[in-house]
């Protein structure tokens, strides 16, 4: 097969990531080999640059990251955002009143002199937030909010919430109208044990960033490997679909193959055997 021919995405924690958001050192080799070779290969996540770079660090990266769920392409090698898809700041505005009337405290993510940063008000600060902080300790795009006036909403382009599903759905099903043109997924954190409904511009998503990429790298085809909710657009657009073993039934049910589990290197041994 002609490595040149397609562009391999993959889907970050959960996929290529153990189940404990590191890379094995299998995993390491086998894609740096690839790369190495010239296959082209690179991530799309959910994740910030900062926070998914940290976690592939081994990784011979050259193919720019799509970042954010599809929001942010950034340059694999310092972040600098590449390609950015905002929401129209009425739109942030209406989400963000909703959800701090039903008690549901909002994380954003504004790009704000060329850098993505993370804000929060810091008056009041659920259990989801606490969490989400505490575990991203001395991260430079921190910056809360002492008031959400403080911040622009249209330099906004994600927005999370955490807390139960009930919560979340209720909160979503209200927007109504609000979302017609955003990205939105529910899906349950395997870190934290918590659902997380993140919306975004519906023109980022994985799908639409990855389709760009491989337009601009003059790919003929996408070959993309996911195990989540939010993995379903690429999958749905993507010529060939990888879910590892521990994806959820409805992404295994859209899958072209179901591979080995994230925790037994699924993606990089499938790789490996395709291009032996």
């Amino acid at each position: 097969m002609d490595a040149a021919a397609a562009l391999y995405v993959s889907d970050l924690d959960f996929t290529l990531l153990r189940s404990d958001a590191t890379l094995s050192a299998r995993t390491v080799s086998v894609i740096n080999g690839l790369i190495a070779a010239g296959v082209p290969f690179t991530y799309a996540t959910a994740r910030s640059y900062l926070s998914s770079r940290r976690a592939t660090a081994a990784l011979d990266l050259a193919l720019p990251v799509v970042t954010y769920g599809g929001t942010v392409i950034a340059d694999p090698h310092d972040g600098a955002p590449l390609h950015v898809e905002g929401m129209p700041g009425v739109v942030v505005s209406a989400i963000l009143d909703a959800a701090i009337d039903a008690g549901l405290e909002p994380i954003v993510y504004a790009m704000e002199g060329g850098r993505d940063r993370v804000r929060w008000h810091e008056g009041s600060v659920s259990s989801g937030v606490r969490w989400y902080v505490a575990h991203r300790e001395g991260d430079p795009r921190l910056a809360p909010l002492r008031a959400w006036n403080d911040v622009d909403p249209a330099s906004i382009f994600y927005i999370t919430l955490i807390g139960t599903r009930e919560r979340l759905e209720a909160l979503r099903d209200g927007l109504g109208g609000a979302l017609a043109e955003c990205a939105h997924f529910l899906s349950l954190d395997g870190y934290m044990n918590e659902h997380w409904l993140e919306i975004h511009a519906g023109s980022g998503t994985k799908a639409q960033a990855v389709r760009r990429l491989a337009g601009s790298l003059g790919a003929e085809r996408v070959v993309a490997f996911g195990d989540n909710h939010n993995d379903r657009p690429l999958f749905e657009v993507a010529d060939e679909t990888c879910a590892v073993a521990n994806a959820v039934p409805e992404l295994r049910a859209l899958a072209t193959h179901v591979i080995g589990a994230n925790d037994a290197d699924g993606v990089a041994e499938w790789l490996a055997a395709r291009f032996a």
